[in-house]
């Protein structure tokens, strides 16, 4: 983003992006009622629509069988996609998958405008994961492409969420009922234009009984090179004060009006829908009780005009320009041949290296050692982030790469009710199923942390969870040399080593790992071809052999 592009207008943005498919996390207790089925003309629609019903298509079972994935009946198809359809999974709008706050309908005036991630070239996603016996962590934000005081600011924003919640949890008392506490942060693109970028963090936070959320939107000028809170987008006091006096009479006995105040801290995440009026949305618990869930207010463009800043008016028509560009191709990747024989791991010293939390920027790093060593791993992937990295998602599958899905937004399943646990796994599915022309047929449940109702997602879409039998510590260790240590003292025959490509000393020891297990007499497999000739039903487990 050059300075001198000031006197330029605005080309609009390079992403695609209505908004429909917006990133928007609902969360709240696992308890509560539960939502009326969908009506059966939205059912119909759903079954016309479905992107990844379980088990997958022809083509699917076609490239199951070449690899050795296990192949599903066409009648256990049917009845799972049935049981889908019920479940809500599918593409049906108005299906919050959220059980237990106050749904919103997918046309709800309040709905941030969302850019499509894939569709700007360059962004990556950075995470920061924590997986211990105190508390569990994920925390994602997008790496801009020349915007390094935004990356920078974000990583900040990041960091004052996880620092008191760290300092929290560190003497905390066990949990009611078993579990950590845990602290989630997802990112979406507000805008994407050559001068202006939106980002929103919506963090999730729980530490006992319940849980809530907080909402948080920053935008940069690419001209300036500025990061700005949203409360720039208001003109001043004056427009700040009218702001507050309009949010008040809009939010009624919704919210105590003494906490709507005309200050900039009021005001932490402000953005447009897709018709350009601007919404502004609340953390829990500030104007609210968290009973009210997500309070927010969508207020035309009559009344905003007169309030929004210059900078302020940049950023919507940044939010709603159409989009200008895509992303440059992905380098093709070597394939990742298999050997010339199908490989009997029941004899053979077979190993499957498995990664979590990705793609992300390591993630060329570790396909490259693989790509050397002419070797496959299978990939369990974050939706969020393969959404804005689809081109190397599909580039490494062409090489011989297996993918999973490790779900949309890396929660801990085994606190969510049924209906966001679908949620979260049939978009990774439909993410996939985008990238690389296939339904998958694997998933990984964040943190291993599973359930019988996590198990009935999962085989009401076909899909076998996949633990592990070899753990390193990986994101505990910042030698990569001690990781490599670990992986190939401890690897045995028929082993899933679960690894997380996004930490730099483990990106950093996959080249000796490789190399070292590889003058073991190891052959490194896919999962699904370490899990050729045994019976794993869909729901079911497998960590290894």
């Amino acid at each position: 983003m050059a300075e001198d592009e000031a006197s330029r207008p605005d080309p609009g943005p390079v992403p695609v992006g209505s908004g429909k498919g917006q990133r928007l996390l609902k969360s709240g207790p696992a308890h509560g009622k539960t939502p009326s089925p969908a009506p059966k003309t939205e059912i119909r629609a759903a079954q016309r629509g479905i992107l990844c019903e379980p088990g997958g298509s022809t083509q699917d079972r076609t490239h199951a069988a070449r690899w050795g994935e296990p192949v599903i009946d066409p009648w256990t198809r049917a009845r799972a996609a049935a049981v889908a359809v019920l479940l809500c999974v599918p593409l049906v709008e108005g299906c919050s998958g959220d059980a237990d706050r106050p749904s919103r309908a997918a046309t709800d005036d309040t709905t941030v405008r969302a850019v499509d991630p894939g569709a700007v070239p360059g962004v990556t996603a950075v995470t920061r994961v924590e997986q211990g016996a105190a508390r569990r962590v994920y925390a994602a934000y997008p790496r801009v492409p020349d915007a390094e005081p935004l990356t920078d600011r974000l990583a900040a924003v990041v960091e004052e969420q996880i620092r008191p919640f760290t300092a929290h949890t560190a003497d905390a008392e066990p949990l009611p009922g078993g579990g950590l506490p845990e602290l989630n942060v997802q990112w979406s693109l507000t805008a994407a234009s050559r001068q202006i970028v939106g980002v929103r963090l919506v963090t999730w936070q729980f530490l006992g009984t319940s849980g809530g959320e907080s909402r948080r939107t920053l935008w940069y000028d690419g001209v300036t090179r500025t990061a700005h809170p949203s409360a720039d987008l208001i003109a001043g006091r004056v427009g700040l004060t009218a702001l507050a006096r309009h949010v008040r009479d809009r939010l009624g006995s919704r919210a105590n009006p003494a906490q709507v105040r005309p200050e900039p801290q009021t005001f932490p995440s402000l953005g447009f829908n897709d018709e350009g009026d601007l919404v502004v949305e609340f953390s829990d618990y500030t104007v609210a009780p968290g009973s009210a869930g997500r309070v927010a207010v969508a207020l035309g463009r009559e009344v905003t005009e007169p309030l929004l800043s210059a900078f302020g008016r940049r950023a919507r028509d940044a939010a709603l320009a159409p989009p200008v560009g895509r992303p440059p191709p992905t380098r093709e990747l070597a394939a990742a041949r298999p050997p010339p024989a199908r490989v009997d791991c029941a004899s053979a010293k077979c190993v499957a290296l498995t990664f979590d939390d990705g793609p992300g920027p390591r993630t060329r790093d570790v396909l490259a050692a693989l790509e050397a060593r002419r070797a496959r791993a299978t990939f369990f992937v974050v939706g969020d982030n393969a959404a804005a990295d689809p081109g190397l998602v599909r580039a490494a599958a062409e090489a011989g790469h297996e993918f999973g899905n490790q779900t949309q937004s890396h929660r801990d399943l085994t606190r969510l009710p049924t209906m966001q646990i679908n949620s979260d796994v049939q978009r990774t599915q439909d993410v996939l199923r985008r990238a690389i022309g296939r339904c998958v047929t694997l998933m990984r449940p964040p943190y291993g942390a599973t359930s019988s109702t996590v198990a009935g997602v999962a085989k009401s879409l076909g899909l076998v969870q996949v633990l592990w039998s070899l753990d390193p510590g990986d994101l505990r260790e910042r030698g990569a040399g001690r990781i490599a240590d670990r992986v190939v003292e401890r690897a045995r025959p028929g082993a899933v080593v679960v690894l997380h490509e996004n930490h730099r000393p483990t990106a950093e020891a996959v080249p000796a790992i490789l190399k070292r297990l590889a003058a073991k007499g190891y052959t490194f497999v896919t999962v699904s071809e370490l899990m050729a000739g045994h019976t794993v039903q869909p729901g079911g487990q497998f960590s290894g052999m």
